[in-house]
């Protein structure tokens, strides 16, 4: 029981091993919640201070895109969503979740030295298995962000061997490296990178957080399938613009982007890991 209350992302021990970070000084810790980002809006809402960082081992609603359920045992993954005020118009959120991304996919390799890549639109993987997902939210007033709040869930040591219908799509890193990771180390290291970039972003430093954005993307190049407004179509994708949309050339040879929709990449392989 020690080794498990050791390792879990209490806010005393997030304050000791950052102080002065951003993502440190309002911290909110859950030992099960109904979401994460539910409660990160209420705060929002009420004026909670920008960084404000909610953590949850459980939640029992949790929600990706589109509604759909995120199920993660207790104590085995990290869950967090936190509470941003960027001076930007809505046309720039998304660049929240790309640093987001970022933010995960660098931790990943830090701790671990596995290479993960970016599903667009909001989806880290590990060669064809989704790792991690972001979920972000907004509210605007004439244009303008009034906050916004990134959610994250990362698979970390849940091992989803066993769980045959999550195991054709989904992964974890224990199941990757073959052991447990510290979640406390792995939170530190993802609110520092988060930190780092949202400093950029703040200074303008847009063009950084999108050119490594489409470099660890893993669909950039490839085949895909597009589901967007009703339609279903195959095509390759060229890039991802500064603002998130998706730019595709179809079968046709015609070059269009997608701003909402979910993407099945068709692998047959995916670069070395």
């Amino acid at each position: 029981m020690s080794h498990v209350l050791e390792d879990c992302p209490l806010p005393e021990i997030i304050r000791e091993r950052l102080p002065g970070c951003l993502f440190a000084r309002h911290v909110h810790y859950f030992p099960s919640i109904g979401s994460t980002n539910a409660y990160a809006r209420e705060l929002a809402q009420q004026g909670g201070t920008e960084g404000s960082l909610v953590i949850a081992e459980k939640q029992t609603k949790g929600q990706g895109r589109m509604g759909r359920q995120w199920y993660s045992p207790s104590r085995k993954n990290l869950l967090f969503s936190i509470i941003l005020r960027p001076p930007f118009s809505i046309e720039r959120v998304f660049s929240l979740t790309m640093l987001t991304a970022l933010s995960l996919v660098d931790a990943i390799h830090s701790m671990t030295g596995l290479k993960a890549l970016i599903k667009w639109p909001n989806d880290v993987y590990f060669k064809d298995k989704k790792m991690a997902g972001i979920l972000t939210e907004f509210s605007a007033h004439e244009k303008m962000v009034e906050y916004a709040i990134v959610g994250a869930g990362l698979n970390v040591n849940w091992d989803i061997k066993g769980k045959s219908g999550l195991n054709r799509w989904a992964t974890s890193l224990v199941k990757e490296i073959g052991h447990p990771v510290s979640r406390v180390d792995l939170l530190i290291r993802i609110l520092e990178l988060l930190e780092r970039y949202y400093e950029l972003l703040l200074k303008g430093h847009d063009s950084f957080i999108h050119k490594r954005w489409n470099k660890l993307s893993m669909v950039i190049g490839r085949e895909v399938l597009v589901d967007s407004c009703n339609e279903r179509k195959k095509a390759r994708v060229k890039r991802i613009d500064r603002n998130g949309a998706l730019i595709i050339k179809d079968e046709d040879g015609r070059e269009t982007s997608v701003v909402c929709g979910d993407l099945t990449v068709l692998f047959p392989s995916l670069p070395g890991n």
